[in-house]
Parts: C-alpha cells; structure tokens; sequence
C-alpha cells in the first residue's frame, strides 16, 4: 500500500520518476524520503538525488540546514508519493 509522504528538505533534492531507484522512508527525528539503489559492494544504497550536484552519497545530506551540502540550501515542503510505506522496517531504510 502506498501512500504521500510531505516533508521539508532543500528544494534542490529531486525525487522524480526518472531514476532507477526506489524511493524509501528513513526517519530522521521526522519522517523523510530517500532513495534505495540497487549496488554492488562497497557503494551507497541510500543516497541523495540534486538537481544541481547529482547523487549525494548519504541519505541525510540536504534533509535540512544543519545538514546542507552547499549555500545553495533553500527550505521547501516537498510532497513525495510512495509505492510502499513500512514505517520502521530495515528493509526500507529507517533508522
């Protein structure tokens, strides 16, 4: 079952349908989305997709200011639909 999750992150963050990987929810004192690449050993399987800088190897970087990669940090509520919400599985990411 999937469902819409709405969180605030930097406006850069892209999570549109154009990538081959799987968008999950992490829980970071709130709930927010990252992706789930399928990889080899050794590379990120959480990441991070910018518009401006591509993949940013932690699922935490831009999720807010304290954690902005660049000054180019602009605070936006985004709005992300989801195939499957598991609140709290390690399958999906959470932590």
């Amino acid at each position: 079952m999937g469902g819409t999750i709405k969180f605030n992150a930097c406006k850069e963050l892209d999570f549109s349908e154009k990538y081959s990987a799987d968008k999950v929810l992490i829980s970071l004192g709130e709930k927010k989305v990252c992706w789930s690449r399928h990889v080899f050993d050794g590379e990120p399987r959480l990441i991070q997709f910018c518009k401006l800088r591509g993949r940013l190897n932690n699922p935490e970087m831009c999720t807010s200011k304290k954690t902005a990669q660049c000054s180019d940090y602009e605070d936006f509520k985004h709005k992300v639909k989801l195939k499957t919400i598991n609140i709290g599985g390690k399958e999906n990411g959470c932590r």
